[in-house]
């Protein structure tokens, strides 16, 4: 079993996974809404990767300095205000520069949850922290993009990242609350 300061650093990588993988199912309903392309709209899947690929290093370096509890709330808080900003994003050329702010908050999130993640548990139980952390991300793509494609039919896309963006805070507040 986990313990609950890994479970909290999983919650911050479904967060942030969900806001990564949603997109793609989302892809129908933003080309139409948008009045884009399917390749355009695709093409918010692209800004989140790219965004993330370039940023992790660059972030990495840039913040290694910081205390890491810090570092991890900071990093849900842009992804929230990354999520945040694509639910009100009026136009395309705003939703992906939504994206790519999020995808920075999940690029600094996760190899640092991975890495506080070791650091909290002893030498037996580094592997499985490590892996329940990178379990959020797969909870993500098992849970988070279904249900959010389904709420998406209900109450919109824009409310959907919306929730998105509160299920970041409420990590953030965890990571707060739980990890010293």
């Amino acid at each position: 079993m986990s313990s609950p300061r890994t479970a909290v650093l999983a919650v911050g990588t479904f967060a942030v996974g969900t806001s990564g993988y949603i997109v793609a199912g989302l892809l129908p309903v933003l080309s139409a809404q948008l009045h884009v392309s399917a390749a355009a709209a695709a093409q918010l899947v692209t800004a989140f990767a790219v965004a993330y690929a370039v940023g992790s290093p660059l972030f990495a370096a840039a913040t290694g300095r910081w205390e890491r509890r810090r570092l991890l709330v900071a990093a849900l808080v842009v992804a929230a205000i990354g999520n945040t900003l694509a639910a009100l994003a009026p136009t395309y050329g705003l939703l992906l520069a939504a994206r790519a702010v999020t995808a920075v908050g999940a690029a600094v999130f996760t190899p640092v949850a991975s890495a506080v993640a070791a650091q909290l548990n002893p030498p037996e139980r580094r592997g499985r922290a490590v892996a329940a952390v990178f379990g959020g991300l797969a909870l993500a793509t098992i849970f988070g993009v279904p249900v959010g494609n389904l709420l998406s039919q209900h109450i919109g896309y824009r409310a959907v990242f919306g929730l998105v963006a509160v299920l970041s805070l409420a990590g953030a507040g965890a990571v707060l609350a739980v990890l010293p």
